[in-house]
């Protein structure tokens, strides 16, 4: 009796567990190869948010994490000014202390800056003053230069509240729609693969400066520019990908030097 109510109690527990593999195997290959439904659904349950812009014209925004760093600040800029395009440089408060001259020359160079936090950490995992002061201690960097207001969270997870605080401040936040993990796999011509499979017109695509573990950035940025201009590809900043919804006043594709 004991062997058949046994078996009657893991037939019972089998099936959730089954349901909860299945379910966890799906969520996380949507997590990974992230199909545009998938960016489409969570921009219309946030209209708030800015995830990618729906175009069919071939755009992207280049959006640089936890910016600025001595050691891969200057080598970026110098391979963007090579190819001639512009990105969106999310600051790190505690990085931008002592950095001050590296955050104006992002922008003489044309680029566009955001406000990424004081500390690199989950965002939401800070109290509402917390985050007011965290953004406004950011905003005392880069608001000067004159930037349209976009902040993006620690770690990428956000509350209604916290965006809510954000508007009143001026900022709306901006995700994206390509996260290719690149601070996790570190390795160039796996993240190039794996960014060319997923691109499409009107994504915003996060890249990660950083300290010398994240010296890849280089070598991927001179391998994928050329890549996604040679298929046509413009990069324009984040307000310019945002202001493409209305204005279709862009000058052509940049092209290789």
């Amino acid at each position: 009796m004991k062997t058949v109510w046994r078996n009657i109690f893991r037939r019972r527990i089998m099936i959730p567990l089954g349901l909860v593999a299945l379910v966890t195997i799906i969520l996380g290959s949507l997590f990974s190869f992230q199909p545009k439904f998938l960016a489409r659904q969570l921009a219309e349950a946030n209209p708030e948010v800015l995830f990618y812009v729906e175009t069919d014209r071939k755009v992207l925004a280049l959006t640089i994490d936890d910016a600025p760093s001595t050691t891969l600040t200057p080598g970026i800029l110098d391979l963007l000014e090579k190819y001639g395009i512009h990105a969106t440089f999310f600051i790190i408060g505690q990085k931008a202390a002592g950095n001050e001259e590296l955050i104006t020359r992002i922008k003489k160079a044309g680029h566009e800056l955001g406000n990424h936090m004081v500390a690199d950490e989950p965002s939401i995992m800070l109290s509402e003053q917390e985050f007011t002061e965290n953004l406004l201690a950011v905003e005392e960097l880069i608001g000067p230069l004159g930037e349209k207001k976009w902040f993006r969270p620690g770690s990428g997870w956000f509350s209604p509240e916290m965006v809510k605080i954000a508007h009143q401040l001026g900022y709306r936040c901006c995700l994206g729609s390509l996260y290719p993990f690149d601070n996790k796999l570190r390795n160039p011509a796996l993240i190039r693969q794996a960014v060319l499979a997923r691109i499409y017109p009107g994504a915003i695509l996060i890249l990660h400066d950083g300290g010398p573990e994240r010296d890849y950035i280089i070598p991927l940025l001179d391998a994928l520019i050329p890549d996604l201009l040679s298929e046509g590809y413009e990069f324009l900043t984040v307000s310019e990908l945002h202001d493409l919804e209305m204005d279709e006043s862009f000058p052509p594709a940049q092209q290789l030097p």
